[in-house]
């Protein structure tokens, strides 16, 4: 049974509807949730209202100016957790047991852009402290059961293969150490689900292999369906804004950027979340 809630995005109906998924805090709302007292709490379940919503929707939830991008840090995490209380469990990172981190360019080289994945969480959230200098850095946005939909009517054999079970070796980092899951799949909810990571996924076949060529090929068109122009969304984060991400149900990326190293260079506050039941 599908769920008449999911929306099969791309680019052009999120810039359309901006309020399916984006929700600008004002600035009272961003004080008293600062706060992190009773009238917070009002202030907190309208966020978890929206937050819920977006997600069914779309995948993900985009809160701006959730923060007081210039408050201390330890600030922003106190009300960021706040936040997540009753949304999920915060879970290591990485293979060195971070709760959270700030991911920045330290050598203003950020040229580098990050393809379409999923994190081996519940939800990727992720706060603004500082943009990118030179304004790129747009974290980019594909929709699986878009994805699904566009292979269905034109590649239903690569689709087949992505919906078959494919090994991903993640030794040494946090989580599962060996993740055994399709990349496209129909979750109990009836939404399209994904799990996707190119580089960890291809290390598990063989090149040279006859037998792994069909399902390197199906990684190809994978790819190529992801990066067509329109299918993903480029979200500009300012400072101060919150982004929720679904793993399950929708895949991230950055594109490149030109950075300034040190104290004014983008940084993005990173943490993993599993949900709870509500």
């Amino acid at each position: 049974m599908s769920n008449s809630v999911e929306i099969s995005w791309d680019a052009a109906r999120l810039a359309r509807d901006p309020a399916e998924w984006s929700l600008r805090l004002p600035v009272d709302d961003q004080h008293t949730l600062a706060a992190t007292d009773d009238d917070a709490g009002k202030v907190r379940a309208t966020v978890h209202a929206f937050v819920d919503a977006a997600i069914e929707r779309v995948g993900f939830a985009h809160i701006a100016d959730f923060v007081d991008p210039a408050a201390p840090e330890d600030d922003i995490v106190r009300t960021l957790l706040f936040v997540l209380d009753g949304i999920g469990v915060v879970v290591p990172q990485n293979g060195a047991g971070d709760l959270r981190q700030v991911l920045r360019d330290r050598d203003g080289d950020g040229a580098t852009a990050l393809g379409f994945h999923c994190d081996t969480c519940d939800l990727l959230v992720l706060v603004c402290l500082q943009p990118a200098t030179a304004g790129q850095g747009f974290t980019r946005l594909a929709g699986a059961r878009r994805v699904n939909d566009l292979l269905e009517s034109e590649d239903r054999e690569t689709l087949l293969l992505l919906r078959g079970d494919w090994t991903y070796d993640r030794t040494g980092r946090a989580g599962p150490q060996v993740v055994v899951s399709p990349i496209l799949f129909t979750q109990p909810d009836g939404t399209i689900g994904c799990y996707y990571q190119t580089r960890t996924v291809r290390a598990s076949l063989n090149p040279d292999d006859p037998a792994d060529a069909p399902r390197l090929a199906a990684l190809d068109v994978l790819d190529e369906v992801l990066h067509r122009p329109g299918v993903g969304f480029d979200l500009m984060m300012a400072a101060g804004d919150l982004l929720i991400i679904r793993n399950s149900r929708a895949l991230h990326g950055r594109s490149p950027y030109i950075d300034q190293p040190g104290p004014k260079a983008r940084r993005i506050l990173r943490l993993w979340v599993d949900k709870e039941t509500r």
